[in-house]
């Protein structure tokens, strides 16, 4: 969702893995949940591209082997809207959810049908970063290894698309049970109809995880929609590289821009099976989604306050332009189990609303 779409998706800096690495499907039942009891250990899949993963694989960075000794994000939904999924992808086949009225794996709000397949790519990077299937083997290991991706297509090919398609992704994901909603996007325009239905989620208990765009921005002088929704539910992400620095192009903001997470050379899956490095506040949002699942799967009564309250109060603290810190899967769990409802007043923020000139439009993948 940039003003520009074009310069969006290039944002993206696509780079397919070699065939290579793809190498045979073999499933096995392994899981990497601990066993009823266990203590909290750091976790290591076997899946082949792990160690490029390095956001993943080095565990001072976000902490995610240690989540995964807590959590898998088995039993939790996170709906992907974006440009769709390859849903015939090896590592994403196994995590996807499917819907009981008509077995369809989600919805195409581009093409009107329920084959939200991808014809960009965008979308498949950050379901895999969300939730491609952990210790099979092969390829990538998502955030939250166990978690069913509902995927809802409202960006086209080119990677573009209206509030209006993105509104009705909104209300079908959260018709259809999804408590965290991943929006991989930005645009410059604080839509009605968009900010009704992100509204609607949350009234319902759903968060929403928005990227802050990757044009350079201060969000707090200039915003970004929808990551700066004046709404408590919407969590804007920027983007961090392997030092843990602000990405060059990310948005950032210090009372809008909630967290910062990897973002610059993210391995993840990619059409035609494959795999391939991507770079952005989308990739960033997307490793922030998974997070929440870890949470939402560790404690499935937490509120949606509660899920972003510990999320918050679990952040790395660093010099960031952001309002809590770096992104800490281990840390946000540890708040969890905490007590997250005495956090929540402390990390409610107030957002200041600008309103747009009254056009159409018009979103891009970020």
């Amino acid at each position: 969702m940039e003003g520009r779409p074009t310069c969006a998706m290039e944002a993206s800096r696509s780079r397919p893995r070699p065939a290579g690495l793809l190498a045979t499907f073999v499933a096995l039942a392994l899981t990497l949940a601990p066993a009823a009891g266990a203590a909290t250990r750091n976790v290591t899949p076997n899946d082949r591209a792990f160690s490029a993963q390095w956001e993943l694989a080095d565990n001072a960075i976000m902490g995610a082997r240690t989540a995964w000794g807590t959590s898998t994000g088995a039993g939790v939904v996170v709906a992907v809207l974006d440009t769709g999924a390859q849903l015939d992808h090896p590592d994403l086949a196994g995590n996807l959810w499917t819907n009981p009225a008509d077995g369809s794996h989600g919805y195409d709000f581009v093409n009107h049908d329920n084959d939200p397949s991808d014809d960009n790519g965008h979308g498949t990077s950050v379901a895999g970063i969300i939730a491609a299937r952990g210790n099979n083997g092969i390829g990538v290991t998502g955030v939250a290894p166990q978690t069913k991706l509902m995927i809802v297509k409202v960006l086209g090919a080119d990677g573009s698309g209206d509030e209006g398609q993105v509104a009705a992704g909104v209300l079908y994901a959260v018709r259809n049970g999804a408590k965290i909603i991943n929006l991989s996007m930005a645009g410059p325009q604080d839509d009605p109809t968009l900010e009704a239905a992100l509204q609607t989620a949350r009234d319902a208990g759903v968060l929403i995880v928005a990227a802050a765009g990757n044009n350079g921005a201060d969000l707090d002088t200039t915003p970004a929609y929808p990551a700066s929704a004046p709404l408590d539910n919407v969590i804007a992400v920027a983007s961090t590289d392997e030092r843990g620095a602000l990405a060059g192009d990310s948005g950032f903001g210090r009372n809008s821009v909630a967290i910062a997470a990897p973002g610059e050379d993210i391995d993840s899956t990619a059409t035609g099976g494959r795999y391939g490095v991507r770079s952005g506040t989308s990739q960033a949002a997307a490793h922030v989604s998974g997070v929440l699942a870890l949470e939402l799967a560790a404690k499935p009564g937490a509120t949606a306050q509660e899920l972003r309250a510990a999320l918050l109060a679990g952040a790395r603290r660093t010099t960031l332009p952001v309002a809590s810190g770096a992104l800490d899967a281990a840390g946000a769990l540890r708040a969890l189990a905490g007590n997250a409802r005495r956090l929540v007043k402390r990390t409610v923020t107030t957002r200041t609303r600008t309103r747009a000139a009254a056009r159409r439009s018009v979103v891009a993948a970020a």
